[in-house]
This record gives C-alpha cells, sequence and structure tokens, in this order.
C-alpha cells in the first residue's frame, strides 16, 4: 500500500505482506521501527519482524548470521524439506543445527535458517542543504524497499525533489508528513545480500530489547560466517 499521510513520528501506515508471509510476521510486531546502518547509509528500517523465526533462534541461543556468502548459498535451498546433495553436505560442514542439518547419509541436509524480519521501508535523515545527496543515498535501497527522506527544514530544493521523482524516493517534511509519496520497488532482490540486511536489522532490533546485547551463538559457521549477536 502507498502511503498519503505519516503522523508526527515518521511511521508509515499499515503496509500489506504477501499471504505466504503474514502467518510469520504477526501484525502485533510489524511495522517496527528500527535504527540501523546498511549499505553505510544510517536509516530508520521499518519491519516486520518474524516471530515464529525469532522465537526459535532465541530458543537455540542465536542471534544474527552475517555472512552474506552463506545466505546465499542457503537460498538455494528450501526451508524444513530434506534434498538430496552432497556438494552442500560437505560445503555445510560445521553448520550447527539451527542453520542446516546433515543427514547421516552423508548426502542430504536440511536447511533451517529463515529470515528473521523483513523491511517494509527505509527512512534516511536529510540535514539541512544536504537534501539531494541524501535522495542518492536513499536510493541505493532501490531493490530492497520503499524509500523516503525526511528533510529539516520546510522546503525541499527543486533538484533533490526532481531527483527522488526520478528515483521514486519519498519525502518527508520536518512534521513527517508527505511531499512526495514513495514508489514501491518495481522488482525487489532476493539474495543473500538483502537477507544480510535483514539479519543486520534483527540484531539492531535484538540489541533494543531488555536483556538482548548478551545473545549469541559460539557455534562457528562456514566461510568466516558469524553466528552471533552483532551486526
Amino acid at each position: 500500500m502507498d502511503r498519503q499521510i505519516v503522523t508526527s513520528s515518521p511511521v508509515p501506515p499499515p503496509f500489506s505482506w504477501s499471504s505466504g508471509v503474514r502467518s510469520s510476521f504477526r501484525s502485533s510486531e510489524a511495522n517496527v521501527p528500527v535504527g540501523v546502518m546498511l549499505l553505510g547509509v544510517r536509516v530508520t528500517a521499518y519491519v516486520a519482524i518474524n516471530l515464529g523465526e525469532h522465537r526459535r533462534r532465541e530458543a537455540g541461543g542465536m542471534g544474527a548470521v552475517v555472512d552474506p556468502g552463506l545466505l546465499d548459498r542457503l537460498m538455494d535451498l528450501p526451508v524444513a524439506v530434506p534434498v538430496a546433495d552432497p556438494v552442500v553436505w560437505a560445503e555445510m560442514a560445521g553448520q550447527p543445527p539451527g542453520i542446516l542439518e546433515r543427514g547421516e547419509d552423508a548426502v542430504s541436509v536440511t536447511r533451517r535458517l529463515e529470515s528473521p524480519l523483513a523491511i517494509a521501508d527505509v527512512v534516511v535523515q536529510a540535514a539541512s542543504g544536504r537534501e539531494l545527496r541524501t535522495v542518492q543515498h536513499a536510493s541505493l535501497f532501490a531493490g530492497f524497499t520503499r524509500r523516503w527522506v525526511a528533510a529539516a527544514r520546510g522546503r525541499v530544493p527543486d533538484a533533490a525533489v526532481l531527483e527522488a521523482k526520478l528515483c521514486g524516493v519519498g519525502i518527508l517534511d520536518p512534521s513527517h508528513r508527505v511531499l512526495l509519496a514513495a514508489a514501491k520497488p518495481a522488482t525487489l532482490t532476493r539474495d543473500g545480500w538483502s537477507w544480510l540486511l535483514e539479519e543486520k536489522a534483527y540484531w539492531r532490533w535484538l540489541s533494543g530489547r531488555s536483556g538482548a546485547r548478551g545473545m549469541a551463538s559460539r557455534c562457528p559457521a562456514t566461510g568466516g560466517a558469524r553466528v552471533s549477536g552483532k551486526g
């Protein structure tokens, strides 16, 4: 749903999720703001928490998984369905069962890890006089989510507005009312890198919860990956 207006804080209106996602991404944990550094840009990401996956990780002492190569490899596998692949079986030696299970037959593997959340929107704060550069920063997320720039002054330079229109970036005024609606991305990138953005946002969400800073798994992951409470 494309937004028309926002409230006194830059919280987007309710967004719609696909039917395959709604069962895990409960509405009580949707539209949650998380401050995080993504793609080298400090943003406020509005996310929907996958409560089923979060509870599974919490029960197993796992935090965020932060290796894009590992995540990209896992995306080739269905969730919770055994697959006969001796190459992956060998590659995933040492992975904890919370990420992937290797069958005793030396062939079958079963992926357990799912994305812990979905990012619906990112909002980038623009300093006065930096609106055009901020629009360009927000454009980095074109393949991942809706993008917004929160302006620090009432009048946004015409060059920034034109750039925002061309790039599909929305603009909010200092009171967080919509000056220009953000466009929904025509296509979304789903790969290890996009999953990594979600894992980093998840870590920040975890770190903001009471007692979550110490939450981590000490299990190593393949290829220098970390399974940790740090992003």
